[in-house]
């Protein structure tokens, strides 16, 4: 006859309840890995619309215009496109002496 070895029986059921504090670090862990994806899904969303709008550019020829020539023609394309105004503090870059020019700047072809 064959001998059966006992083997220890594992307990069936439902593992136990996990407590309130194990809950909301589990919930927590949850929300980090959640914001940390839409952080990620956000700035390959910017870098999609970035190069798309490098591409616009190339394609258009725009990137042969000069930056100068950019800056003074900022604020009109943002009341074009419909982007509020925005403070001082958003543009660096820009030279706030400059005149913006109402007609569009010839372009040599």
């Amino acid at each position: 006859m064959t001998t059966k070895t006992e083997t220890p029986k594992k307990p069936r059921g439902r593992r136990p309840a996990a407590s309130i504090t194990e809950k909301i670090a589990e919930a927590e862990k949850l929300l980090a890995s959640l914001r940390e994806q839409a952080r990620r899904e956000e700035r390959e969303n910017l870098d999609k619309n970035r190069k798309a709008i490098s591409d616009l550019f190339k394609s258009e020829r725009l990137d042969t215009i000069d930056v100068e020539v950019w800056r003074n023609v900022v604020p009109q394309l943002k009341a074009l496109v419909g982007l509020a105004a925005s403070s001082e503090s958003e543009q660096p870059a820009a030279d706030k002496s400059a005149p913006v020019r109402e007609t569009p700047v010839e372009q040599p072809a």
